[in-house]
C-alpha cells in the first residue's frame, strides 16, 4: 500500500514539474507586414500546348510544357 501511494505521489508530481516547466517554452508566431507596395505580385501560371500525330490511322496527343520545356503526359489515343 505504501509503494502505490509512493508510487503515484511521485508520478503526480513529476507531471506537475513537467507542466510548469514546459509553459515557459511559447512559440511566437513573426509579425508580416502585408501593405508592403514596393513588391509587385507576379502572376506565373504554366503554359502548354498539345502535340497531336497520328499512327497507324489512329489520332495521338501528348501534353507540352512550354514554360518548362518538358513533356508532362505519356502519348494518349485520342
Amino acid at each position: 500500500m505504501k509503494l502505490k501511494k509512493f508510487f503515484v505521489r511521485s508520478f503526480s508530481i513529476s507531471m506537475l514539474m513537467m507542466s510548469l516547466l514546459s509553459a515557459g517554452q511559447i512559440a511566437h508566431a513573426q509579425e508580416v507586414n502585408i501593405n508592403n507596395s514596393n513588391e509587385d505580385i507576379v502572376v506565373f501560371a504554366e503554359q502548354t500546348e498539345w502535340y497531336y500525330r497520328v499512327v497507324d490511322g489512329q489520332l495521338q496527343r501528348r501534353l507540352w510544357s512550354l514554360t518548362w520545356g518538358k513533356w508532362l503526359t505519356e502519348w494518349e489515343w485520342v
